[in-house]
């Protein structure tokens, strides 16, 4: 029974109840921002838990207080499976903090243990985000990598070689068709005139995906 009580008065001591709620909330908003695999929410829930002991053993808190506080606990991790445009968040804090006032023997005293331990946690977590900023929730909606053609990204097949080179067209070019230049084959057009099968082109331009091509005339040194 003795044992009881010293653990009880050392859990509701003010020094040790701000530090369970700094626990408690920086271990439970850290998961929420950096999925640790269960081990920081581990030590927030651990963190409230030992705190809603310590005023339970005291007489002072209640299931229905532990109650409000699991809710408040299920609210915020709805959050993460149904975004509510933070609805679900300030009602799960709401609870959270509403729960950890019922269990105190003085509400007055619990809203400054509260309040500081906010403090603190906001201070402990900004750290931690600015630390490790890339491991956070958010990365998940960023694309890191840049999409540059430095690094081979291109939107499509860059044919920019193709100009100046001739081939022949292997179906008829009104204006569009496709030919063969270097041994590949290639979806081109003209400039607008018709080019029968098997004639000689030579490429004139390349936009993107659109291989510009016009007949080659036979009387100059343009051939294959």
């Amino acid at each position: 029974m003795m044992f009881v009580e010293h653990l009880s008065a050392f859990l509701t001591h003010p020094v040790t109840a701000t530090v369970l709620l700094v626990v408690g909330i920086i271990g439970i908003a850290l998961e929420l921002l950096f999925f640790s695999s269960g081990l920081l929410a581990l030590a927030g829930v651990a963190g409230f838990a030992l705190y809603f002991l310590g005023f339970y053993l005291a007489g002072f808190a209640g299931f229905g207080d532990m109650a409000i506080f699991g809710i408040g606990l299920l609210l915020l991790i709805l959050e993460l499976v149904v975004p509510s445009f933070g609805i679900l968040s300030v009602l799960g804090a709401i609870c959270l903090f509403g729960g950890v006032l019922m269990a105190s023997s003085d509400p007055t005293q619990a809203a400054i243990m509260l309040g500081i331990a906010l403090l603190l946690a906001i201070v402990a977590i900004s750290f931690a985000i600015k630390t490790f900023k890339h491991r956070g929730i958010w990365n998940r909606f960023i694309l890191k990598e840049q999409l540059t053609t430095n690094k081979g990204f291109t939107s499509s097949p860059d044919r920019s070689y193709l100009i100046g080179m001739t081939g022949e067209a292997i179906t008829p070019l009104r204006p569009a068709g496709t030919a063969i230049i270097h041994g590949e084959r290639v979806d081109v057009v003209t400039n607008g005139s018709f080019i029968a099968t098997g004639r000689n082109i030579v490429v004139l331009e390349v936009e993107g995906v659109r291989v510009v091509v016009r007949e080659v005339d036979t009387n100059n040194a343009e051939r294959l």
